[in-house]
């Protein structure tokens, strides 16, 4: 017997030794062999990492041109947001450790009912007109409409207290979305290549996570883990909301008598990107994105400048997850970004704006652009496009709404239909979309400096003051004009197909005569030619502080056939950028400089200094004379021949008309619809202060520039005549 407890005894030592190593073994393994894979762990639990935001630079602009004062086209903004917790909303006293059955149910729907008419102007500023009336007996039908169908939705929301739609997995192959299909699983879906679910609609999770597993090739404990029905806390209903409106929903939330009922819906600060002057100067702006980077405009290319860099905190933190700082803590200030002065003129700006919008309106143009540059030191003092977009809301350009196929079908073969509006079409569904604002993110396009078209008429200044420059003719210098002129197997006619015998250039220049230029280009040769139009900044960058500028289209001149000699000489084969065509006229304004246009004035860093951007002179393209002579013939452009239309009564104006075709399948187009107008002038006559370009694309009340773009050019002359204290000289 003793011997017998002796070996227990044995055995149990044995035993106990025997854990006693492992533990030993293991003890050394973690506090040495692992000791720093744990010491990482330990420290990352007790460790945070703050990112501590850098606010982003502003867009800023002269209040006027006579003071160094400036306001904001871009800045940034405090605005609220606006989201939910149904569970509270349900029961607004919800207390976690007493059973729902037992607690005080709240009303949903009359916090819908509340919030709707507020909501509903969350995004319009009082100032636009967006009065809210509270109360429901004064709402208009449509009024009433409106507030009822969005308390709807929101009642959707408030009410829904579980996870209703779950994404699982998204970019599904074609292959796999079949066999799920097959599958047939309640409360599974599929929305284009995503697998949703709705965990209230599944009736067994582990058949659908066992029979899904193999599919989608997730492991089935995560797909359970995934469709578990849980309560949602937090639903985002609307962001950016006026301060206006956040004021009343404040005051509503404080009111006693809604107290409880509104406990659920709560409001906190955001920061956001903030266009105070909306859709003004759009497209050289640019805007920032929802993560926060810059796209299109000076918000893109300068997007480092503007950003800054953010700082950061990392160190260890309390029981409560507060951050402790201490002499372990690692600190990297946030960096505020730059900002950015533009040559803009506001006022110009804003008033070149609304002349653009009323006449693309009343010409049918697709499109429309406007540049006013100060030809003496390049500045642009108005960049302007139609249509247009508000940065704030730049989102609105991508929304569609759905057309028949047979619509569709019907439109493109309707001649009378713009084919250019683009239409989406989804393969799968053979579904059709438009675009709400007609051309969708085309918009954002900044047309000035990325988009070329052959200039038309316009070059024939151009090549007039190149002859006249390089003594191939004189104002006086005449020709026989007969006829049409025949160069290779082309007729080189002029547009009014009249001939009037033997004609000045002055005549050339002021009827827009297509065989006057054939006869200055072939005195010319294309080797001369072409050097001036280089000179002049064709097929070359302008170099302007914006991406995605075009460098435009002009061939070497050895490849020219005699007839595209004729042609680039009044504007065809040649393509340009309307900001090419704007500083090369500057060059006929200024005494004869071609100049860097001008856009960014100067960027200012938060540290105080600065970096100065100054005029800079490209070369020197004609002489002084040259210069006087060829100011007086277009001054006779505009007082007696083609271009009257742009003549302001009082002033000395000078410019010239463009009427540039356009063509399918090789075929020259005809008619209104067809064309791109345009218009480049300046003034006064001494000392001119403003050069301007109009460009129409595809206007349909009429074909020519002298009845569209000219138009406008007056308009816009006599305004800055005007603004910038111009007397009349004539």
């Amino acid at each position: 017997m003793l011997d017998i407890f002796s070996r227990r005894i044995r055995v149990l030592k044995l035993f106990f030794a025997a854990v006693f190593v492992v533990f030993v073994v293991r003890l050394f393994g973690l506090q040495v062999i692992e000791y720093e894979s744990f010491a990482e762990q330990a420290k990352a639990q007790h460790q945070k990492r703050s990112i501590l935001p850098a606010q982003r630079g502003k867009i800023l602009v002269r209040k006027n041109r006579l003071i160094d004062e400036y306001t904001p086209l871009a800045t940034n903004n405090t605005l609220k947001m606006l989201f939910v917790d149904p569970l509270v909303l349900a029961y607004p006293k919800y207390n976690p450790n007493i059973d729902l059955s037992q607690q005080e149910r709240g009303n949903p729907v009359l916090a819908a009912q509340l919030i709707a008419p507020l909501l509903l102007y969350s995004h319009c500023e009082k100032a636009e007109g967006c009065e809210i009336e509270l109360d429901a007996d004064k709402w208009s039908e449509t009024e009433r409409f409106a507030v009822n169908l969005y308390q709807n939705e929101l009642e959707k929301l408030f009410t829904q207290l579980e996870r209703r739609r779950i994404i699982l997995i998204e970019g599904l192959a074609e292959s796999r979305i079949k066999v799920i299909e097959k599958l047939n699983l309640p409360g599974i879906w599929i929305e284009n290549d995503r697998l949703l679910a709705d965990p209230k609609g599944i009736l067994d999770e582990q058949q659908v996570a066992e029979e899904l597993s193999p599919v989608i090739n997730i492991p089935e404990s995560d797909i359970r883990e995934y469709l578990k029905r849980t309560v949602k806390r937090y639903v985002e209903i609307t962001n950016k909301i006026e301060p206006d409106i956040s004021t009343k929903i404040l005051e509503l939330k404080e009111n006693p008598k809604y107290r409880d009922v509104l406990r659920g819906v709560q409001l906190r600060d955001e920061q956001w990107r903030y266009y105070p002057e909306r859709s003004l100067a759009a497209q050289v702006l640019g805007f920032v994105n929802a993560t926060g980077r810059g796209q299109y405009g000076i918000e893109g290319r300068f997007d480092q400048d503007l950003a800054g860099k953010e700082g950061v905190i990392f160190g260890a933190t309390n029981t409560r997850g507060q951050q402790i700082l201490g002499k372990d803590s690692q600190i990297s200030r946030a960096y505020d970004g730059a900002d950015i002065v533009l040559s803009l003129d506001r006022v110009i700006q804003g008033q070149v704006e609304k002349i653009l919008a009323e006449d693309t309106s009343q010409f049918l143009a697709d499109s429309g652009q406007v540049i006013v540059v100060e030809p003496k030191t390049g500045r642009i003092l108005a960049m302007a496009h139609y249509p247009t977009f508000d940065p704030n809301e730049f989102q609105k350009a991508f929304a569609q709404y759905e057309i028949d196929p047979e619509r569709e079908s019907l439109d493109r073969e309707d001649p009378g239909f713009n084919q250019r509006i683009p239409t989406i079409k989804d393969p799968e569904q053979g579904k059709f979309f438009r675009y709400f604002n007609t051309w969708g993110p085309r918009v954002f396009r900044n047309k000035i400096v990325a988009d070329t078209y052959e200039p038309g008429s316009v070059m024939k200044a151009v090549t007039m003051a190149a002859a006249i420059n390089a003594n191939e003719v004189t104002p006086q210098t005449t020709f026989n004009d007969n006829g049409p002129i025949e160069v290779d197997e082309f007729k080189i006619r002029n547009s009014d197909k009249v001939y009037a015998g033997v004609t000045s250039m002055i005549s050339v220049l002021s009827r827009s005569l297509n065989t006057g230029i054939a006869f200055i280009t072939q005195k010319m040769g294309a080797q001369l030619l072409y050097e001036y139009l280089k000179n002049f900044g064709f097929g070359q960058y302008t170099f302007i502080e914006l991406d995605g500028e075009a460098e435009g289209k002009m061939e070497f001149w050895e490849k020219w056939t005699p007839s595209e000699l004729v042609t680039r000489g009044f504007g065809q084969g040649i393509t340009a950028t309307p900001l090419q065509m704007v500083m090369a006229f500057s060059a006929l304004a200024n005494g004869g400089y071609l100049m860097k246009p001008l856009l960014v004035e100067e960027i200012l860093y938060p540290d105080g200094t600065s970096k100065k951007f100054h005029t800079e002179v490209v070369r020197r393209v004609i002489s002084n004379d040259t210069y006087n002579t060829v100011k007086a013939m277009l001054l006779h452009t505009v007082n007696k021949g083609i271009a009257r239309g742009a003549g302001v009564w009082g002033y000395s104006v000078m410019g010239k008309t463009g009427t540039s075709q356009t063509y399918k399948n090789g075929k020259a187009l005809e008619g209104a619809g067809t064309t791109i107008t345009s218009f480049a002038g300046f003034g006064p006559i001494q000392e001119p202060a403003f050069v301007i370009l109009v460009k129409y694309d595809h206007p349909k009340s009429s074909q020519w520039g002298s009845e569209t773009a000219a138009v406008t050019f007056r308009k816009v002359a006599q305004f800055l005549f005007q603004h910038l204290g111009i007397p009349p000289d004539q």
